[in-house]
């Protein structure tokens, strides 16, 4: 692959810009920087499908073909032995979010972490997110001011918060006191935070604004083991929002984090009023600790007296079979069976996936297994996931909750051969091969449109408007539908998908089975 990068604004060469390419399926990445023409060269590539994105301080990262920052682009198709030359992306300049953070006096405030956010398209649903690269979040300077720069143009919210640490400080009436997490243009509740529209390449640094003072308080309490004992040396943690505050937030600022002493309890100060979920874990590696969670609404008063008593997560074994007995051709040490949360929701302590490697008589064990839960496994090339099955019973699919603290053996992965291939030609309304879309294939039974699901993939068409799509899971109901306009992870929401419905085309697929399916590009009614 041969191309430049260029600045998009007057086309001049982009020099140490970063290309980066890979492709999944070859299992192949690579890095290169542009030269003082902005040209890379990237030499003795596999064949394969690849995705290639540019970068450099300043500039919007975009991927070659982007056409809107918040899509993928357009995938390279790669065959043996050839060259590609003339590939180009045109970054245009970040635009800049700036201005200066005052307390309730006027006066600047220094080294307050402010960061934008956005709604995007994150596990299933819009939520607000942090927005993407590094430079969206800075510390503000002795004037109190900061800057963000290199985002991408829409619509961003923007937040400020002044973590005190260190002792209490009282004021003059021996009340002890700080800053609440604050949003645009100077208000606690982000329902009431004002939208900054950025153009591209726009510069703006009026987002000025105050930090809401507020009395800061106590959480005190105990924490006590699923034996009764004081769970010494554990850590407690406060996450602000909590299972209260309701889906589409996905980062918020704010909370806190100490630990147990020896007798069991913690203190956590210079807590700000706000919704949070307290969660406490206890001592242990490799996930053996111990988890309690519960909601919290802190007042203007000290929170004393909270006891929490953790459990010990699942402990869950099992194998990695064929489906035709056969032996595989890999080693199991290439395998990792990943517990999935599907409440994505939970934040904090024990939210991650347990995931755990293969061993060499192809068993695996996961510990610390808490919340609903889906089994994934990273199959090699030339295999997929067919069925994960549980005392006989198919739980694919099923969100699988396991009783704290017992072990439960006898999951079995089974993986197959029988790797099914999708493929067609993204066309418009004239017939002519399409770029610039999104094909969505997802079932007509709504009951699996589910985060993590199986049953819905995405894929842009490469070069010449073929898209292709492999390990779908048979069914006699899928739907396909090409899009234009359309976010990255969009095709996961259920709210979506409900509105497309209607416009996508009917097609089957069996058991590894390779078929085509070309679609013309709809329009969303």
């Amino acid at each position: 692959m041969r191309g430049q990068i260029v600045s998009a604004d007057n086309g001049s060469p982009i020099r140490r810009a970063q290309v980066r390419i890979a492709s999944p399926e070859a299992r192949e990445g690579r890095l290169a920087a542009t030269d003082a023409q902005g040209r890379f060269e990237i030499k003795e590539l596999p064949a394969g499908r690849y995705t290639m994105t540019a970068s450099k301080g300043g500039f919007v990262s975009l991927q070659y073909g982007q056409r809107r920052p918040s899509e993928s682009g357009t995938p390279i198709e790669l065959s043996d032995g050839q060259t590609l030359d003339k590939l180009q992306i045109a970054l245009p300049r970040g635009s800049v979010l700036g201005g200066r953070i005052s307390d309730e006096f006027g006066e600047p405030v220094a080294n307050a972490s402010v960061i934008a956010m956005r709604y995007s398209y994150a596990a299933g649903g819009r939520r607000l997110t942090a927005a993407p690269g590094s430079n969206s979040r800075d510390t503000t300077d002795d004037q109190g001011h900061f800057r963000l720069f290199g985002l991408p143009p829409g619509e961003y919210f923007v937040s400020a918060t002044l973590r005190t640490g260190g002792a209490e400080a009282t004021d003059p009436a021996g009340e002890t006191s700080g800053y609440a997490a604050t949003y645009y243009p100077g208000t606690a509740n982000i329902a009431e935070a004002g939208r900054v529209t950025l153009a591209v390449s726009q510069e703006n640094t009026t987002v000025s604004f105050g930090l809401i003072a507020t009395r800061l308080v106590k959480v005190s309490g105990s924490v006590l083991s699923s034996d009764g004992a004081p769970a010494s040396g554990g850590m407690v943690m406060l996450v602000p929002g909590g299972t209260a505050g309701g889906r589409g937030v996905v980062m918020q600022q704010g909370g806190g984090a100490g630990r147990t002493d020896r007798t069991g309890a913690f203190q956590l100060n210079n807590v700000a009023p706000g919704r949070y979920q307290v969660q406490a874990r206890t001592g242990g590696r490799g996930g053996e600790g111990e988890l309690a969670r519960m909601d919290l609404v802190v007042g203007a008063d000290d929170v004393t007296g909270l006891t929490m008593v953790t459990s010990p997560g699942a402990v869950v074994t099992g194998a990695v079979v064929s489906d035709t007995g056969e032996p595989f051709d890999f080693r199991a040490q290439q395998l990792q069976v990943a517990a999935r949360v599907v409440n994505v929701d939970v934040q904090g302590m024990g939210g991650g996936a347990g995931a755990g490697r293969v061993t060499d008589d192809w068993s695996f064990e996961l510990r610390g297994i808490t919340d609903a839960r889906l089994f994934r496994v990273n199959a090699p090339q030339g295999w997929t996931l067919k069925s994960v099955n549980l005392n006989g019973q198919d739980i694919t699919d099923v969100p699988t909750e396991f009783p704290p603290g017992q072990a439960v053996a006898g999951v079995q992965v089974v993986l197959t051969r029988k790797v099914s291939a999708l493929s067609g030609l993204v066309t418009d309304a004239k017939g002519k091969p399409l770029l610039d879309a999104t094909v969505v294939v997802f079932p007509a039974n709504e009951k699996l449109w589910a985060f993590q699901s199986r049953f819905i993939k995405a894929a842009r068409p490469d070069q010449e408007g073929s898209y292709r799509m492999t390990a779908l899971p048979p069914s006699e109901e899928y739907l396909v539908v090409a899009l234009q306009g359309l976010e990255d992870g969009q095709a996961g929401d259920p709210d979506f998908l409900a509105t497309v419905k209607e416009l996508a085309g009917k097609f089957s697929l069996g058991d590894g089975e390779t078929k085509a399916v070309d679609v013309k590009l709809s329009a969303p009614k």
